[in-house]
């Protein structure tokens, strides 16, 4: 065929088609005009059944759209025709908008089977007859005389579909001729499609025709009450226990009712209706080669259904009917058509085991009338979804069969608000780490187990309450229990010690704002029997109380001056204190000194009082748990974008927060099995020390997050306004304990390090280990809480160390070096180059510059290794001085090292000398003890006493004046 012809068959095609379009829109007008507003009015005044009229103004609607779409595509191609530019299948809508067209048509014809279904034609047939009676002439124009029927519904039924079908046909019948004329067009694809699209359509409204009317006789049958019930404008009905047997009682079919609609399942019983929605429905695979079973098992989120068949076929035959009407539910979308050869030729899949959907529950129990929103796998939630009750408890998070398992949020209502959990789920119950923020303004972040707080955790008020209170410790079975630290911020009182069901029960301590200090035994939250009171100038009170912390019953009492009263005490301590006994106003300095440097908590059992920070620690690390999972165990210290998944990081208070969340390094966070996979590649305990600096000063590192959580119990018990001298030896304790902890954890998974003989390591070399190892490692964490309570045991030594420097600093290099008696060879004044006049000037800081800044580094370092270090190199910088002098070597003796320490020390002004030497004592490793650390030690320690003496303190230098 020449291009001409080709040109000439289109423009014929389109002549066809917009003849074919102009009769039909011609018969849409006046259906419109005759009918459809008749009905329409009639209905706006008399109109009662509100569901019928609905679906009329549906059905107006739609029909008004394809007559609009018609209307404009006919004008469309007249134009194109009238003007000879229809040249090929993309210039006829039929073809090039096949799909549209399909899309208009199928909408229509939903409309008008819901119409059918509600018995929209009966009721307005019923409603109108009157009229059309009188009126035969205007339904006659539509159908022929002698076809038209006696029934004014099945007219105008009539009247709104056959037209729309012929249409159909008109346009199947126009490509089908195009097709047939030239075998040229016959591989046109898109000519290709669009006819077997306008083919399945034709199929398709022939098919929904049917199953309305279907389902319009179901409802007549099954009577007005059921109907009510049961009947909606989109339901249809898919099958039918009457057409083919099935039942849920075994041998017992008739007495039971199955009707399987597009989006539910129905089961009829007597009176008795039960309605499953097929979105909910999850049909079990059943064995072909079992081809004489005759049950069918349906699994709802409360059922499971066994349904028997009389007939093997027919068990096959509700299995195939229930999958795709399950699969369409899902899909929210037919098949086009309904059955025979759509979906492009593909043999439709079985619905999808794991989906997103929503059912309330019915059944008694914990879920009764509860909503759920989410995924779902085999009939339980599983995956992410909401539960909703009706006492407006809230859960949205993660379930697996069934359960809530894994993070989920759970709100549950209280008189005065909600109480929000944000917390890991096992089974069911809340497990792990977790937060609730409860309705009263109180924040609990820790651990539970079954449901209940158990083990490590931290309740506290929100900024702002009127009465602030932080707990930090144990719990067991929703109670604190155990090691815990209360602190009430209105009084500033702190409790340091045991705890069982909520009450102070056992040893503790007792740190008021005030300055006292109690340690005893406590019952029923009061401190009762025998126990020791420190008030904050230094009296000392050791015996009998009773309850609200008085003194009543035998005792002693020592005062700061050494004087003590032994006997039987009574009423409540600075106000109005009596006693009956002896009093020893004998000046007992050994006595007052000894009260004043009392140490508190040495009854604790320090070495167990956290098991629940480490617990979880060692459980994750056994756990192979994947980075989600993490947070269940190393909750605490999660970055906050993470933390609870972001749901929880804004309900933490400003400080509590800061307390945990420190910034973190950009690398990313390691997993457990990363992190005991890179430890056991440590081959050396120089290796394995560089990795546990690293490791522990990040916090994306699991050894991290743990020393953070360490930290957080420290300052919890040792910073603060809640700051004692008296707990300085309970605190240098603890510290080391959580060394050691560290220490048992690392040497679980690289014992070979610890003792690389088979002979069995010595408690000492174990010691010395933990102590170069981890200790300096985690020193700076603690440092800051630490070096406060060193100053406040050494604050009157401190004090009178300054008063000492400050007299000395007033003197010249020249003038202190005289006082000192430093021999005057080695005054280094040949370095200042002074004339000999000047060498008495006053000239200060000039002399041993090299050692004074050497010594002032001692405060700048949390390590004790490093502050002694400070030291050695403070002594080698004088002896050096020294060496410059006298232009030789020269080994200094005590006696000249001694007043040169002394001026060094003056000169560089450290404020609490006496903290710092105490702590390198205290915190330093065993193999650093001994030998010339002693001994370099003690020279400065005496160096410190000799500045508190007392005519320096005055400045009663009178040997050298």
């Amino acid at each position: 065929m020449s291009l001409v012809q080709m040109k000439d068959k289109w423009i014929k095609v389109g002549q066809d088609l917009v003849k074919t379009d102009k009769a039909f829109l011609e018969y849409l007008s006046d259906v419109n005009v005759t009918v459809l507003q008749h009905l329409l009015n009639h209905n706006a005044v008399e109109g009662k059944r509100q569901m019928q009229m609905t679906q009329l103004l549906q059905l107006s609607e739609k029909f008004q759209a394809l007559w609009d779409y018609t209307e404009v595509k006919c004008k469309q191609l007249q134009t194109l025709t009238g003007q000879g530019n229809v040249q090929s299948s993309r210039d006829v809508y039929i073809i090039e908008q096949m799909e549209s067209i399909q899309q208009l048509y199928t909408e229509y014809f939903s409309s008008f089977t819901n119409f059918v279904v509600v018995g929209g034609f009966d009721y307005i047939g019923k409603k109108t007859s009157t009229y059309w009676k009188e009126n035969k002439v205007n339904l006659w124009r539509f159908i022929n005389a002698q076809k038209c029927e006696s029934s004014v519904s099945l007219n105008l039924y009539r009247i709104l579909h056959e037209r729309l079908r012929e249409q159909i046909s008109h346009y199947t019948r126009i490509l089908t001729l195009l097709t047939e004329d030239d075998r040229q067009i016959v591989g046109d694809e898109g000519l290709d499609g669009s006819l077997r699209g306008f083919m399945d359509l034709k199929s398709y409204i022939s098919q929904v025709l049917d199953e309305a009317t279907l389902t319009k006789d179901l409802w007549k049958s099954l009577g007005q009450k059921l109907t009510d019930i049961l009947c909606t404008p989109e339901r249809r009905l898919q099958e039918d226990s009457k057409n083919a047997p099935i039942s849920l009682s075994a041998g017992r079919f008739g007495h039971d009712r199955i009707l399987l609609c597009n989006d539910a399942l129905i089961h009829l019983q007597g009176s008795d209706v039960r309605y499953y929605d097929l979105s909910t429905l999850w049909i079990e695979p059943i064995d072909m080669d079992i081809s004489e079973s005759k049950s069918l098992k349906v699994i709802t989120p409360e059922d499971q259904l066994i349904f028997h068949t009389l007939e093997p076929h027919n068990r096959v035959m509700w299995y195939w009917k229930l999958n795709q009407a399950v699969r369409q539910c899902l899909a929210k979308k037919r098949d086009f058509p309904l059955w025979g050869k759509g979906n492009k030729g593909q043999r439709p899949a079985n619905p999808p085991n794991c989906r997103f959907t929503t059912y309330t529950f019915k059944n008694e129990g914990r879920l009764k009338n509860a909503i759920y929103e989410g995924d779902w796998k085999q009939g339980k939630p599983h995956g992410k979804g909401t539960l909703k009750w009706e006492d407006e408890r809230n859960y949205t998070g993660d379930f697996i069969n069934g359960l809530e398992h894994g993070f989920g949020v759970y709100l549950v209502s209280q008189a005065e608000g909600y109480n929000c959990y944000k917390c890991h789920w096992i089974e069911g119950k809340k497990q792990r780490y977790g937060m609730c923020e409860y309705s009263t303004n109180t924040i609990y972040r820790g651990y539970f187990k079954g449901d209940l707080r158990h083990g490590f955790g931290i309740l506290e008020s929100n900024r702002g309450e009127s009465s602030l209170i932080r707990y930090v410790g144990h719990w067991e079975n929703d109670r604190k229990h155990g090691y815990g630290i209360m602190e009430t911020a209105d009084s500033g009182d702190r409790y340091i010690g045991m705890w069982k069901d909520d009450q102070r029960e056992g040893r503790g301590i007792m740190v008021t704002q005030s300055g006292l200090c109690y340690e005893g035994n406590f019952q029923g939250g009061k401190l009762i029997g025998k126990g020791v009171l420190l008030s904050e100038d230094n009296s000392l009170y050791e015996g009998e109380f009773t309850e609200d912390l008085q003194l009543r019953g035998k005792g002693k009492m020592t005062f700061p001056d050494g004087i003590t009263i032994e006997g039987t005490f009574s009423s409540t301590f600075g106000n109005g204190l009596q006693a009956n006994g002896v009093m020893n106003t004998s000046n007992n300095t050994e006595m007052s000194y000894a009260a004043t440097h009392l140490q508190l908590g040495q009854d604790f059992l320090v070495l167990g009082q956290w098991p629940g920070v480490f617990t979880p620690f060692i459980e994750y690390l056994r756990s192979d748990c994947t980075e989600k999972m993490e947070e269940a165990f190393l909750g605490f210290h999660t970055e906050s974008s993470r933390s609870l998944r972001k749901v929880g990081s804004e309900g933490l208070g400003g400080d509590s927060q800061s307390d945990e969340h420190h910034s973190c390094s950009r690398r990313e966070a390691v997993t457990n099995a990363e992190f005991l996979k890179e430890l056991r590649l440590q081959q050396s305990k120089d290796q394995l020390q560089q990795y546990l600096e690293k490791s522990l000063q990040s916090l994306r590192h699991p050894l991290g997050k743990l020393l953070q959580t360490q930290t957080l119990v420290f300052r919890a018990a040792y910073s603060g306004p809640g700051a004692n001298k008296h707990l300085l030896e309970m605190a240098q304790k603890e510290v080391k304990y959580h060394a050691e902890k560290i220490q048992e954890i690392i040497m679980d998974y690289v014992p070979q390090l610890f003792n690389k003989s088979s002979e069995p390591v010595e408690s000492s070399e174990t010691e010395m280990d933990f102590c170069s190892l981890v200790l300096p490692v985690i020193l700076p964490e603690f440092y800051p809480d630490l070096s406060m309570l060193y100053m406040l045991y050494h604050a009157e030594d401190n004090a009178c160390y300054r008063q000492g420097i400050l007299h000395l600093n007033l003197l010249s290099d020249t003038k202190l070096m005289e006082f000192l008696d430093v021999q005057r060879h080695l005054w280094p004044l040949k370095d200042l180059h002074l004339t000999s006049n000047q060498r008495y000037s006053l000239v200060h800081d000039q002399c041993f510059l090299s050692a004074i800044e050497c010594v002032q580094k001692i405060s700048t370092t949390a390590d004790p290794q490093e502050k002694l270090d400070n030291l050695f190199h403070t002594v080698d910088e004088i002896e050096r001085t020294v060496n410059r002098i006298l232009c030789r070597e020269y080994k200094l003796p005590l006696d000249d090292l001694l007043p040169l320490l002394i001026y060094v020390i003056s000169r560089a002004r450290i404020q609490h000398l006496g903290s710092e030497l105490h702590f390198i004592r205290d915190m330093m490793t065993p193999q650093m003890q001994g030998g010339m650390v002693d001994f370099l030690l003690t020279a400065f320690e005496s160096c410190y006493e000799h500045m508190q003496k007392e005519e320096i303190r005055q400045g009663r230098f009178t040997n050298f004046t």
